[in-house]
Parts: structure tokens; C-alpha cells; sequence
């Protein structure tokens, strides 16, 4: 295994240099299609497809105070607001959409639908906070991870290693898993990456930007869920792609300023599209593409996955009502 706590290795290769346009005003209710060239993390989140890379039929969103919402087909079976003794920090999805797991900052899991009960370290002493849950491949386990680099393991998830024992020069923000699942990614505020198991190191954020990044902290990692390579995601919307991973977008180089910090990043199960998740519930998709025609009749035509089904702003701001920080992101299948 390898790992970065400095985040000084090799740099990037010259294909997935970050460019840094003029920025606009961000709607984040928008739809943002075929994009050219994402917790609190929501990579956290993010969990490989099987073999037969379903579509994701919709996404529930969760609030640090325990609220959900449920968008196309997830269900919407309630939270954990007014029952939960810490924040929430994030929700993933069962393998068959039918429901979902709630973390808190003090290692709870609540379950909903058809999600089981595999264990949880609300009654176990630790050093840190969970910042995060991740489902196994089949459904049949998670894993919590801590902002000081613990990974524990429950039903089926196996153990790799952990940053547990390493002196880490940022808190851990995010996680995600190879597309055998036979290994996983660490992700550090500073863009730092550990990688476990079969997880492959390809670079880091100080090595893009040859130093902190200009466009904010590391929020969010999503490895590519077809093959080598990861995602990583900062606050203010750059996305930046490694090892091969695709890249379709993100709201940096598309011009927008979020309202609210970006959470998170997730691919969908075919790699060929991936979610940006804002604080306040804004959802951006990013997807692959094609020009169709040629001349004045050619137009991008998008090939992507990553479908759109509604954001919280959308569903409530003709109201006029606010909502607590959106933490959490879980896609349906």
C-alpha cells in the first residue's frame, strides 16, 4: 500500500492540468449536461457498481441534523431529526435502493427500509469523529470511517489497513471504494490520498496546484467505479481527475460560484457521469458526450448516466424555507 500525509509526489500528466476560468453565479438547482473537459463528504458515499452497472433511478440527501430527501425512485422512509445524540455525517444507499443507512458523528447507524443492522461504535471509545459511511459492493456490510484515518469494518466490508497510526497533517474527509472492492481510498482536507488493498496511488492536490489548493479544501473522493484512477473534489468546485479516471466537468471550469460550499462527488455505476452535491442541497451532473452532426447542425449530445431528478432548492425555495447543511448524498439503483 502507499500513502501521502504531505501530499508532494510526482506531478500530473499534462492531459489533466486544471485551467481556472473567469467565475458566475451558481444556480443550484441547474442541470448541467455534457460539460466538456465533487463529508461531510459525499464520496463517502460512493460505492462501485456490480457487474451489471444498474442506473441510478434517484438519490436521497441528508441533512447534519438528520433530515432526509428523497428525489426519482429513492424512498423515502424518514431520518434520524430529534432522535440522534450528534450530528449526522452522511447516508448510503442498500444494494437494491430500498433503503438506507444514517451515520452520526459518534459512530451511530441508524437503518431504514430494507437497510440491516450490522453493528456501529455508538457504545465503543474512539479518538476522533466519524466523518462517514460506505456501503460494500453487495449490500451486505459498511464501513466507518474517522477523521483521524480509523476504518472499522462491519458485515461483509473487509479491512485494508487504516491511516489510524500515522501523524496526519489534515483531518480524513472522505472515502471510497476500487471497483473490485478489494481495496478503498483515504482522502485528507489537504487532498492528501492513502490507498488500500488494490487502490492504486496516482497524485494528490498539492501536486496539482504545487501546493494548497486555490479553490479550497478537499471535500470528497470517487473512485472510478470501471476501472483505475479517482475524483477528487474541493470546496469551491474543482473537480480533478487521476490515474485515468474520466473526467466530464466540474462547476469550476463550467464558471460557477457555488451559494454553498461543495459536500461531495460521485460517480455513477458505469463511469460515465458523476454527481457534485452542494451544502444547501444543489445538485450538478456531469456527463460524457458526443458531437452529432457535423457543420452549423452539430450539436453535443449527452451519453452519460447521471440523471437529474431534483435538488432541495428546487423542491423548497418557492417556499422560502431554509434547511440545515445537506452532509450526506446516496444514490439509488
Amino acid at each position: 500500500m502507499s500513502h501521502d500525509v504531505t501530499g508532494r509526489v510526482a506531478p500530473l500528466p499534462d492531459d489533466q492540468e486544471v485551467r481556472r476560468p473567469r467565475r458566475r453565479r451558481w444556480v443550484p438547482s441547474a442541470l448541467l449536461v455534457g460539460a466538456v473537459g465533487v463529508a461531510a463528504p459525499l464520496a463517502l458515499m460512493s460505492a462501485p457498481a456490480s457487474a451489471a452497472t444498474p442506473l441510478v433511478s434517484g438519490y436521497t440527501l441528508v441533512t447534519n441534523a438528520g433530515g432526509t430527501f428523497a428525489f426519482g425512485g429513492a424512498p423515502s422512509d424518514g431520518g434520524v431529526a430529534g432522535l440522534a445524540t450528534a450530528a449526522v455525517v452522511g447516508v448510503a444507499s442498500t444494494a437494491d435502493g430500498n433503503g438506507y443507512w444514517i451515520a452520526t458523528a459518534n459512530g451511530g447507524v441508524f437503518t431504514f427500509g430494507d437497510a440491516q443492522f450490522y453493528g456501529s461504535l455508538g457504545a465503543t471509545k474512539f479518538n476522533s469523529t466519524v466523518v462517514g459511511i460506505v456501503p460494500t459492493l453487495d449490500g451486505n456490510g459498511y464501513y466507518l470511517i474517522t477523521a483521524d484515518g480509523g476504518v472499522f469494518t462491519y458485515g461483509d466490508a473487509r479491512f485494508f489497513g487504516s491511516a489510524g497510526g500515522f501523524s496526519l497533517a489534515s483531518p480524513i474527509v472522505g472515502m471510497s471504494l476500487t471497483s473490485t472492492g478489494n481495496g478503498y481510498y483515504l482522502l485528507g482536507a489537504d487532498g492528501g490520498v492513502f490507498t488500500y488493498g488494490d487502490a492504486v496511488f496516482a497524485g494528490t492536490l498539492s501536486t496539482t496546484f504545487s501546493g494548497p489548493s486555490p479553490d479550497g479544501p478537499a471535500v470528497g473522493i470517487a473512485a472510478n467505479p470501471v476501472g483505475p484512477g479517482y475524483l477528487i473534489a474541493t470546496s469551491e468546485g474543482a473537480v480533478v481527475a487521476y490515474g485515468g479516471a474520466p473526467f466530464y466537468g466540474s462547476p469550476a471550469l463550467s464558471g460557477e460560484t457555488p451559494n454553498a460550499a461543495i459536500v461531495g462527488i460521485s460517480y455513477t455505476p458505469d463511469g460515465t457521469g458523476y454527481y457534485v452535491l452542494g451544502a444547501d442541497g444543489g445538485i450538478l451532473t456531469f456527463n460524457a458526450s458526443v458531437t452529432v452532426g457535423t457543420g452549423s447542425s452539430a450539436k453535443l449530445s449527452t451519453t452519460g448516466t447521471a440523471g437529474f431528478f431534483g435538488s432541495v432548492p428546487s423542491e423548497i425555495g418557492s417556499a422560502g424555507l431554509t434547511v440545515p447543511p445537506i452532509v450526506g448524498f446516496a444514490p439509488t439503483l
